[in-house]
């Protein structure tokens, strides 16, 4: 399949994916949810990266759990035609 200009970055490797992940953590019993957009080239990456975020936001807590309700790759994007003359920055 023939490469497109944006699907290659100028030293010549693929360009990180967009993921949206929407999980929920509870700490204490007290439930937070978390809906972020991650950069990865595939799932194991995502979850690695994620991981890394869990530990950095909860590093004070002995025990959490995490339930993942979406971990998927963003494929579509807007059609800024769409929103023409809808949006004034």
């Amino acid at each position: 399949m023939a490469e497109t200009w944006e699907d290659v970055t100028k030293d010549g490797t693929q360009p990180l994916k967009e993921w949206v992940v929407e999980y929920t953590v509870v700490v204490n019993e007290e439930k937070n949810q978390h809906l972020n957009i991650m950069y990865g080239e595939d799932l194991e990456d995502v979850q690695r990266i994620l991981l890394i975020e869990l530990r950095k936001n909860y590093a004070e807590n002995d025990r959490i759990d995490v339930t993942v309700q979406r971990m998927e790759e963003i494929k579509d994007t807007s059609d800024s035609v769409t929103f023409e003359g809808f949006f004034t920055p």
